[in-house]
């Protein structure tokens, strides 16, 4: 994780726009790059917002999306395939600090991620 924060921060010449110890993300010209040591997927997943993640959600699998949960290694799994380890399990939604995220499976078996940004708490 230090070392892709190293390079995005070397190669975009700014520091992340926030951090925790299994997340960055960097904001350039309104394009937001998440860092996840999480191994939800191997290859990039892009997030489009949404500004209800439930709706979303509701859309995307009436049109026969599939929903991913978290399992327990911290993979993906299809909906009812695996005991769901984080997240909401009637959907895969999770909740993380200022954000809910989702990832269905499209169709065409092409994973597509949908996020919500929250209001954070300040205390």
């Amino acid at each position: 994780m230090e070392a892709s924060i190293s390079a995005w921060t070397n190669m975009l010449e700014k520091a992340p726009g926030y951090q925790f110890p299994d997340f960055a993300a960097f904001f350039d010209d309104g394009v937001e790059i998440g860092l996840s040591r999480l191994p939800w997927v191997n290859h990039p997943l892009v997030f489009w917002k949404v500004t209800d993640i439930e709706e979303a959600h509701r859309v995307l699998v009436a049109t026969g999306a599939r929903a991913m949960v978290e399992v327990a290694d911290g993979s993906l799994a299809e909906l009812g395939t695996a005991e769901v380890a984080n997240g909401d399990p009637s959907t895969g939604i999770v909740d993380v600090p200022g954000r809910r995220l989702a990832v269905l499976k499209a169709a065409d078996d092409n994973l597509i991620g949908i996020m919500q940004d929250l209001p954070m708490a300040w205390s």
